[in-house]
């Protein structure tokens, strides 16, 4: 398994401390702070691959956090970890930015799972580099080995979320509130829009699918994309 760097913000000591320790054993290069201020003063040359951050934290909370961070970082992984487990909570915790969110209390063998898909997608990603797709979000437009295509806000802020999101896959409802930008959207409706992403990611060299539906589950994007940072 490829070895990530990882930061944990959680203002609970001993969490933190088990956690971090948990993760040093899978062979994780791991920082544990207690405030998201803490972030910024991180080790000279540590740059995360994942945030693992607590929703409740003192000062700056989770949600501002993980927000923060989105903005900055597209490509990096972040898992939300929380006692809130309200639907309202866990999707106002995906749109702050969040790959993840698991609920509390963290049974630790899910989050080792959580983060070994994060660095099995890593694996796949650089592998892929050559033929990989590319988001520049400056331009609004994806380009791969055949042509460059442009792109609607709608999809571009979808095409980012797959990318950064675990084994490059996103539940139904999550593909629905990344696509509908607040609109209620009717399932023909998704697929309607998703066939014309199809379309587009084909048009630049996609082997079909290239979004693939995964029944009773949600959908899965068949090829490496990264986000450029322009």
């Amino acid at each position: 398994m490829r070895s990530l760097r990882i930061m944990v913000i959680e203002d609970y000591d001993a969490l933190r401390e088990t956690m971090c320790n948990v993760l040093q054993q899978d062979g994780h290069e791991v920082c544990g702070v207690a405030m998201a201020e803490d972030v910024d003063d991180t080790p000279v040359g540590f740059v995360p691959d994942l945030y693992i951050i607590d929703l409740g934290l003192p000062g700056e909370d989770g949600i501002s956090l993980a927000t923060r961070i989105r903005r900055s970082e597209p490509s990096v992984g972040i898992v939300i970890v929380s006692a809130r487990n309200e639907v309202t909570d866990r999707i106002g915790g995906y749109f702050s930015g969040a790959n993840i969110y698991l609920t509390k209390p963290v049974y630790l063998d899910e989050l080792r799972s959580v983060v070994a898909g994060f660095a099995q997608r890593l694996v796949e990603v650089e592998r892929g580099k050559e033929g990989s797709f590319h988001l520049h979000p400056l331009r609004m437009q994806v380009s791969g080995p055949k042509a460059s295509t442009r792109v609607t806000q709608a999809e571009q802020v979808l095409l980012a979320a797959f990318a950064r999101a675990a084994q490059q896959s996103l539940e139904h409802w999550q593909v629905a509130a990344h696509f509908g930008q607040g609109e209620d959207l009717s399932k023909e409706n998704l697929e309607v829009k998703l066939g014309r992403l199809r379309k587009k990611l084909l048009a630049c060299g996609a082997p079909a699918p290239a979004i693939q539906s995964i029944r009773g589950v949600g959908y899965r994007l068949c090829v490496p994309v990264l986000v450029m940072n322009e």
